[in-house]
Formats: C-alpha cells, sequence, structure tokens
C-alpha cells in the first residue's frame, strides 16, 4: 500500500542520515590524539581503508545485480559505464581538471575557503565531492529493494557507515592541521555526505517505480564508487605510502569488509 511504501522511503532516508552522521564520527579520535603527530601518511592510509571498504560495497552490489541481471548481464555492463562516465564529467564539468590533481580535493576546499576570492574554486570542489558522496547515497537506497537479498540494504548501510569514518576522518586531518576547529571540522565532514540520505530516498523510489532498472542501479552505484575508489588511489595515496602499502590496506580492509558481510548474512539466516 501507499502507506507501507511511505515507511519503508522514511525508513531508507534514516540509514541514509545514520551513513551521513558517520562521516563526522570519523572526526572525534582528533580530540584525543597530538595533531604534532599526525602526518599525509595517515591521511593517505584513511584513505585507502575507506577505498577498500568502497571497493567491498561495490562488491556486494555487483553481486545482488549478477542475481536479477538479464543475459550476459548486459545491465551490469551498462550501470558500471554509467556510473563510471558520471563521475568522470562531474568532475570535468565543474572544473576539476583545469588544475592539479592535488589541488582537486579537501587540500583544495580549504585553502580556496580561507583564501576568499577563490572562493568560486571552493563551491567546484565541494560540488565534486557532493556528487561522490551521491552515489554512495543511492547505493543505500537501491540496496532496499525488496527483489535484494533480506537485509542487504542494512548490510549496505552498515558498511558504507563504516567506510564513512576513515573518510571523515581523512578530510579532517587536512583541516584541522590548517587551523580548522574539531568541531568545525566535524560538520565540515559530515556535510560532505549530505546527498546521502535524499539520494538514497531517490534511488529507492526509482528503482521501485521501474523495476527493470535495479540491476543498473546496483551497478550505477557500484560504478561511481569503484571509479572514486580506483581514483583517489591513483592520484592521492599511491604518491604518498607506495603502491605495495596501499595494495596491502585495500586488501586488509576489503577481505574484513567481507567477513562482515559474511557475519551479518550467517546472523540473518540463523534469526
Amino acid at each position: 500500500t501507499w502507506a507501507d511504501r511511505m515507511l519503508e522511503t522514511l525508513r531508507v532516508f534514516v540509514y541514509g542520515t545514520l551513513t551521513c552522521l558517520a562521516t563526522g564520527v570519523g572526526v572525534l579520535p582528533l580530540l584525543f590524539i597530538q595533531l604534532d603527530s599526525l602526518s599525509e601518511v595517515w591521511v593517505a592510509r584513511s584513505n585507502t581503508i575507506a577505498a577498500g571498504m568502497m571497493l567491498a560495497a561495490s562488491a556486494g552490489m555487483l553481486a545482488e545485480a549478477h542475481g536479477v541481471s538479464g543475459p550476459l548481464d548486459w545491465q551490469i555492463v551498462v550501470g558500471l559505464l554509467f556510473g563510471a562516465v558520471f563521475i568522470r564529467l562531474s568532475q570535468r564539468l565543474l572544473g576539476s581538471d583545469d588544475d592539479d590533481d592535488d589541488d582537486a580535493g579537501m587540500q583544495g576546499l580549504c585553502t580556496a575557503l580561507m583564501e576568499k576570492r577563490h572562493f568560486k574554486r571552493a563551491l567546484l570542489i565541494f560540488t565534486v565531492m557532493f556528487c561522490h558522496s551521491a552515489a554512495e547515497g543511492i547505493a543505500v537506497g537501491v540496496s532496499f529493494d525488496k527483489h535484494c537479498e533480506a537485509h542487504f540494504g542494512i548490510y549496505m548501510s552498515l558498511l558504507l557507515a563504516v567506510q564513512n569514518m576513515p573518510e571523515g576522518m581523512a578530510v579532517a586531518l587536512v583541516l584541522v592541521p590548517r587551523g580548522v576547529s574539531v568541531p568545525l571540522a566535524t560538520f565540515i565532514a559530515t556535510l560532505t555526505s549530505a546527498p546521502q540520505p535524499l539520494m538514497a530516498m531517490a534511488g529507492f523510489r526509482f528503482v521501485g517505480a521501474f523495476r527493470s532498472l535495479l540491476p543498473v542501479g546496483l551497478a550505477f552505484a557500484a560504478g561511481a564508487m569503484i571509479y572514486v575508489s580506483v581514483a583517489d588511489l591513483s592520484s592521492e595515496v599511491v604518491p604518498t605510502i607506495g603502491r605495495n602499502s596501499a595494495l596491502r590496506l585495500v586488501a586488509l580492509s576489503f577481505g574484513a569488509m567481507l567477513v562482515f558481510q559474511h557475519g551479518l548474512e550467517a546472523a540473518a539466516h540463523a534469526a
């Protein structure tokens, strides 16, 4: 019924909000850590752990998409391409390719905000970050579709919430050493994930209305997250901690999330 559908939509919104707030939670450890002991290596490691978790989430979504896809998984291929193109176009249309890669992330945003004449630049960088976060919100929403495995939406929400914590830490590790207070850094980190609740609702309603597009929606979110993960690793992480260290951390966080997924599935079947 309509009322049941609205309750499900509200439930999706709540889980999307939790994933958003988890980004700010990732900043809180800085209240108990000496900032002098932190360096760019910590930022790189936080980004690497987040990338491994995001890749694990993408793998789970592709597995779900395979179960409801058509011949030769053509919807998965289309969704992956659209997801990657969405992120790439958001970067190109907003001008993030006009400058060096080092200036296109949170460091560039912080510099642009502190130099008020670069406010337009800050707005462009922040919009690109919003587009990245929107893909994660879509992932939460489509995962709650009734044709997915039971509890898959909860698993995806928890996974992205955990993944958002090191992302929030990475944001704060750029802002706090530049004079931004921890509470303000917490707010800014949370704001970068603000699209997730709304996009979660939009994704849930969309695949509910157009059932045949469920595998495309799952693959779209996976493709966008894979693109963001690989781009972050190649442009920000590998130059700082090296390829071998990055691969080890990615494998560790990826494997930990797979164990978490299997544990959640086992608990769901036992209930």
